[in-house]
């Protein structure tokens, strides 16, 4: 367990630095709903050249994250190792998200291409900013508990911008509303406007973190006989991958992750399908903001009582208990919001706790062989997480294929088999990661050992 030690952060920072959680999720949400139907209905891309275009963006997302990640360790900007990174991302992720709805004038092949020219620099924005931002969470936080907390109000604040986004996105569009249809415009304009609003957050975050820029998570002896930046190479991705602490925390977070994947995808056909009200979908979401909102008060105070290990462990063993007991209930719909809202509650703990492994992953390396390549392990962290949605949407697309369900001949023994598919896909995902997660080394008691045994140590 965490020493009984008072968090060093003020409310003020905390929460200023949760900004970069706000600013990004307003556009990246726009993006996730509304991609393919700008493609098909707006920019008039077939479906088989839209479903074309989508996969190339997941693999840009693949593998955009480590190109981030090298860029960030490899290139010092403006005298600061992350802030610099943190706007110049923001700005990329403002022109290329802006751009990337903008309906030009050409054939759909050619415009297919650009399309994904500015998914790129969309999404290398979006993996700098982000990668920085959390790198920043080892130079902040003067106590180890303290991550947790700092993690925890950056998830309130993502959820505050889940919940309005779609108001001021609704306003906008409505403004560009002539005859019942919309302006291709409308579209610009709200990927203009949260594109501003991140790059505005992360400037701000950037005044307020700025003296954190450039600590060492190292002893300071040590720190200085290491150079200040280092070019990344594929041996560092290679090596950084390999050690055993990333590579339990990749397949926990693949698993972890891809059971929203999967949720997210089955949702709506379960509550039309299975319960038979398709309307249940807004209650349901307007409750799992607030659960996300008022739990995530709660990740610090239990970490630090038992643990990150025994927390993320115990929490998301008890969400999929949760929902293998949907296998009971048949088709209640009462007893499904209370068991899925209490699956979302149990959910915030490890959904907070993945970017703390993370920053305790970069530590460790820059103790046990001085790789000062934090940036690089977000990043890699970064790919897990859109790797478990590549993963996710596989899972669930085959899976309905397996049990047979399908919305053009919808059969008893198809209902059935979609029910089962919810239940043990997201149940036995979660179990799964849970049981990995035993195994992850990083423990509190360790990463004191460690620390206390790299200050002891003599620098070369």
């Amino acid at each position: 367990m965490e020493t009984k030690k008072k968090s060093t952060l003020s409310f003020g920072l905390r929460y200023g630095y949760g900004l970069g959680e706000f600013g990004l999720n307003f556009l990246l949400t726009y993006i996730t709903y509304y991609l393919t139907f700008y493609l098909t209905n707006v920019a008039g891309l077939s479906m088989a050249l839209a479903a074309t275009v989508t996969t190339a963006t997941t693999v840009i997302k693949v593998f955009g994250m480590p190109i981030a990640g090298a860029l960030i360790d490899s290139i010092k900007l403006k005298g600061s190792k992350f802030r610099g990174w943190m706007v110049l991302g923001g700005l990329l992720y403002c022109v290329g998200g802006t751009l990337l709805f903008y309906r030009f004038d050409m054939e759909p092949g050619a415009y297919a291409i650009l399309f994904c020219v500015f998914f790129f620099i969309y999404w290398l924005g979006y993996s700098a900013s982000w990668s920085s931002w959390r790198a920043l969470m080892d130079p902040i936080c003067s106590h180890p508990i303290d991550k947790v907390g700092l993690t925890a109000a950056a998830s309130q604040e993502g959820t505050i911008a889940r919940v309005i986004f779609s108001f001021i996105a609704t306003a906008i569009l409505a403004a560009f509303t002539l005859d019942g249809m919309v302006d291709p415009m409308g579209y610009t304009t709200v990927n203009g406007v949260f594109g501003i609003i991140a790059l505005l957050c992360f400037v701000v975050v950037s005044g307020i973190t700025k003296k954190y820029d450039n600590t060492p998570a190292i002893p300071a002896a040590k720190a200085e006989a290491k150079a200040p930046t280092q070019k990344i190479s594929g041996k560092d991705f290679i090596n950084t991958i390999k050690t055993r602490p990333m590579l339990i925390f990749i397949l926990c977070a693949v698993f972890r992750c891809a059971v929203l994947t999967v949720m997210g995808t089955l949702l709506a056909f379960y509550l039309q399908y299975v319960l038979g009200n398709a309307d249940l979908a807004q209650i349901y979401m307007l409750l799992v903001y607030a659960i996300s909102f008022f739990g995530a008060l709660l990740v610090q105070p239990l970490a630090k009582k038992i643990g990150k290990r025994a927390t993320f462990v115990y929490t998301t063993a008890l969400s999929a208990i949760c929902v293998f007991g949907l296998l009971f209930t048949g088709t209640s719909a009462v007893a499904f919001i209370v068991l899925m809202c209490i699956f979302q509650f149990l959910g915030i703990f490890s959904s907070t706790l993945i970017p703390v492994c993370m920053a305790d992953i970069g530590e460790y390396n820059s103790i046990t062989n001085g790789a000062q390549a934090r940036g690089l392990v977000f990043s890699i962290g970064g790919m897990a997480i859109q790797l478990s949605s590549v993963v996710g949407a596989a899972l669930a697309a085959y899976g309905m294929v397996l049990v047979g369900f399908d919305t053009a001949a919808v059969t008893e023994a198809g209902i059935a088999g979609l029910k089962g598919l919810y239940i043990w896909g997201i149940g036995g995902l979660s179990l799964v990661s849970a049981l990995l997660f035993m195994l992850y080394p990083l423990t509190e008691k360790y990463m004191e050992e460690l620390r206390a045994k790299s200050a002891s140590t003599p620098a070369a």
